[in-house]
């Protein structure tokens, strides 16, 4: 089972923890999985990137909205090797 600490450590944004491990607790492990393989590549963006981080979401927002299944670019997931 992978645990939050895990997510939360590399998320790039640390507001709403609380809020963020309820969402985490509900998902299922392949979800988890994914979130935090796609976690990875969300941080390369220029999005998340530019303006001191000012367009990263809370935790919360990332799992709850499962922005984890929308990939960051045209063709990432296939570039990464992760299947949705």
């Amino acid at each position: 089972m992978i645990e939050f600490k895990i997510f939360w450590d590399a998320y790039p944004h640390k507001i709403g923890r609380i809020k963020a491990e309820r969402h985490w607790n509900r998902m299922s492990e392949r979800d988890r999985l994914l979130a935090i393989r796609v976690l990875e590549l969300w941080k390369q963006t220029v999005q998340w990137q530019s303006n001191g981080g000012m367009f990263i979401p809370y935790g919360s927002t990332f799992l709850n909205q499962q922005r984890y299944k929308e990939e960051p670019w045209y063709n990432a997931f296939e570039e990464a090797g992760i299947e949705p």
